[in-house]
Parts: structure tokens; sequence; C-alpha cells
């Protein structure tokens, strides 16, 4: 049984564990609190999901990403007592060993005989590395750090969110339409796209996709996915006088703008926009890579297929379906279903 890091509230992509109530290898009982988590804004307690014993497998202190495992729950046997200095034959060590996936992969990478390994304790990445001769280098300094990507204008809305939401710290603006530019908007610029890798190596994760346009045309999903095959990771940057439902869902990499609404039971996908003054109503379904433009209104049930944008001041309609790739041009009411790669237009 492997507990995760639990989501304390829709803007925490990023909980902090400040406490093992208890220690590693002990015995655990279903519901016993066995850790304390805090973000910004609250504290929590993480309790076991089954009975069995417990090993740790992050340290005190650390930003975890939300889902991430923190720890394993599992029965207490005869080997699992064994120390390193026990003989077994390899694949008995192989079996026993409890490694963490980064530190699998950089044993392997290296020659490391699994089997050589203790398996006393949880072997971590830093473990590896001592073992390599190279110093830890303590990436977690860098999790809080956030760059956004684009510096035009909704990387101007990122930049003033994350000043005054005081979650994550803002390291700089990743763009190459400035070259010239070396600040935007107060925040300044650490690298174009050909510094993605460089920044990505030297530990920063998290990352806000404010690219909205290429050549005036709706320009979600590239940027998303070349930075996402990069390994970043997406944060929900969320204006603080946003309204959202405690039962909506939001996935990553959302830009939720001020005055927007997120009424009950609505779902919201990936690397969407919901701009200034939108309302998405009760039970609406929006998928990922969307613009929802500023004062658009969507009543309840409306389906929104990816990759598509609905433009200002649009009203559509109660249970109406939007199709995908599609482009509802700004103040445009929709009464009926919109097809796959549309454009609509006042006059149609």
């Amino acid at each position: 049984m492997t507990i995760k890091m639990p989501r304390l509230g829709v803007n925490d992509d990023c909980v902090m564990l400040t406490k093992w109530l208890v220690k590693d290898g002990d015995r655990v009982v279903k519901n016993q609190n066995v850790a304390e988590i805090e973000t910004s804004k609250e504290t929590s307690e993480v309790k076991a999901e089954s009975d069995g014993v417990i090993h740790i497998l992050v340290n005190e202190g650390e930003d975890i990403a939300v889902g991430s495992a923190i720890a394993e729950i599992g029965e207490l046997t005869d080997k699992s007592r064994q120390t390193a200095q026990t003989p077994l034959n390899d694949s008995d060590a192989e079996a026993e060993l409890r490694i963490t996936d980064k530190a699998k992969k950089m044993a392997l990478e290296h020659g490391i005989d699994l089997t050589k390994l203790p398996t006393d304790r949880l072997i971590r990445e830093k473990d590896i590395l001592q073992l390599i001769g190279e110093e830890p280098v303590k990436e977690e300094k860098k999790y809080n750090k956030v760059l956004v990507y684009g510096g035009g204008g909704f990387g101007q809305v990122a930049i003033n969110i994350l000043q005054h939401q005081h979650v994550f710290e803002l390291y700089g603006v990743v763009d190459s339409n400035y070259p010239d530019r070396k600040e935007c908007f107060g925040a300044q610029i650490v690298g174009n796209d050909e510094d993605l890798e460089r920044l990505y190596k030297e530990g920063y994760r998290k990352i806000i996709n404010a690219v909205e346009f290429l050549n005036k045309s709706h320009y979600r999903k590239p940027p998303y996915e070349k930075l996402e095959g990069y390994g970043f990771e997406f944060y929900n940057c969320i204006h603080s006088s946003a309204q959202i439902e405690p039962s909506a869902k939001l996935g990553v990499g959302n830009l939720v703008c001020a005055g927007a609404i997120i009424g009950g039971e609505a779902h919201v996908g990936n690397n969407c926009i919901i701009n200034a003054g939108s309302i998405i109503s009760h039970f609406c379904k929006i998928e990922d890579h969307c613009h929802i433009a500023s004062g658009a209104v969507l009543a309840s049930a409306v389906e929104v297929g990816e990759n598509t944008l609905i433009g200002q001041n649009c009203t559509v309609y109660s249970d109406v379906k939007i199709g995908k790739n599609v482009t509802i041009l700004n103040g445009c009411n929709v009464f009926k279903d919109v097809p796959d790669n549309s454009i609509v237009r006042n006059d149609t």
C-alpha cells in the first residue's frame, strides 16, 4: 500500500512534509496519523491507509509534489528484519531492497550491483551519489522556484499572481521573442528556448505556460507539450479573487485569472486559461489546452473539446457540446452544438 501526498487545496501542487510521527520500520494501524504536512494556508495530518509496517520514502522538511509516494506500508516478515549483513542470494537481495526510483535509475546507469546495497534502510539518490564519489545536489532548494514561459500579456498575469501569493518564488521568465530584454514586468529573463534543458538540469522543475497566441491564433498545446517533454512540472496559477467551488476539479498548468468563477462539479483539464471575469457554470467539462476568454459565460453542463478558444463576451447555452480545435470569435451566442475544427462567427 502506497501513501501518497494529498492535495490540501485546489492551488496546492506541492505540500511540505514537516514531521514524521513514526519511524521507518514501525508497525502502524489503519487511520493512525503518520505525518504532519502543511502549505502556506493550512496544516493537516497524513493517515495510514492500512495496517502494516511503514517504510518512509521522503525526508522531513521536503516539498513533495501532490500525488507522489511518501511511504509504503507492507506486512512485517522475517526477511524484512534482516540487515545488510545477512547473507542473501542475488534474487532475494534485490527483492528485499528498498530504493527510490531516482536512486535505482542512477545506480543502474553507473553499473552499481543492486544486490550489494544494504537492505536495512531506504536507499536514496544521495546514497548512490556518495558511492560514485559525487556530492549530492540539493535540488529541493529550487523546488519552490517557478519559471514563467512566455513574456507577453499572460506572462505579466502569471508574474503578478506569483508576486502576490507568496506560495512559490518566481525565479524568472523564459522567452525567445524579446532577445534584447533583460527584464519582463520586473522579473528577470533567465533564458530562451535553448536554455530550457540547462534550467531543468540545474534543478528548476515548476513552470507556468503563459503562451496563448502565435500570429493571433490560439497556441496553447505546442508549448505545453514541449515543456512537458523536458520534464517540467506545471503549476496551477490562480488569482486570489477567482472563485472555485470545492467540488470543481482542475488538472495542472491552468492559469485562472482575476474574477473568474468555476462552479460546482465543473471539470477543467490541463493547460487551460480561464480568463478574467469568465464564468464556467456547474457540471461544465473543459478539456485540455482551452482558453475561455474574458467575460465569456458557459451555462450549466457545457462540454468543450481540447484546444478550443471561446472568445470574449461569448455566451454558450446549457448542455451545448463544442468540439476540439474550435475557435468561437468574440461576442457570439452559441445555442447549438459545434463540430470539431469549426470557426464560429456572429454571422454564422
